[in-house]
């Protein structure tokens, strides 16, 4: 379905995206939505952060919010293994007190072209975090709800934590 700001306008054929794998699944994103990848590093803990809440890390010379979307959408904690890297997230919105974001996934992104035809809506439930269950060329996987992701992060900075 069209969003009314969409018709009338040409759609491209196809869009470049990622595959982001978790503990538990993968992740849908388009490719802009990614700004580097970069090796696991053990965040700085926080006081009285929610659960989803790693804690801090360093990044070019910034302090980023590390999230873990497997708690985020009610899951356990995943175990941080050898193969586990830091995705950094651009922030969509325009919050420029946070234009970033991490986020643990495991190993390498994997680019896709998503082309309509191949999408295919799923009906799973959502849980926090999540837009959209999808099979992707038969390949299972969760549109995150970036936006819901970036206020969460952004609330727990100022200090108006979304548990």
């Amino acid at each position: 379905m069209k969003t009314p700001e969409l018709i009338g306008q040409q759609n491209p054929e196809e869009i470049s995206s990622l595959l982001l794998h978790l503990s538990d699944g993968q992740l849908l994103v388009p490719v802009e939505t990614l700004v580097e990848i970069v090796g696991l590093q053990i965040p700085v803990a926080v006081y009285d952060s929610p659960a989803w809440m790693l804690g801090e890390i360093s990044w070019r010379d910034q302090r980023l919010p590390l999230i873990s979307y497997e708690v985020m959408r009610g899951g356990n904690q995943p175990t941080l293994k050898s193969n586990c890297r830091i995705a950094v997230i651009a922030n969509a919105g325009d919050d420029s007190k946070l234009p970033f974001y991490a986020m643990v996934v495991q190993g390498t992104p994997r680019l896709v072209r998503v082309e309509e035809s191949e999408l295919v809506a799923r009906t799973n439930p959502c849980q926090q975090g999540e837009l959209v269950h999808v099979s992707v060329s038969g390949e299972d996987a969760v549109i995150p709800d970036l936006p819901m992701l970036e206020q969460a992060c952004a609330e727990w900075r100022r200090g108006t934590v979304l548990s």
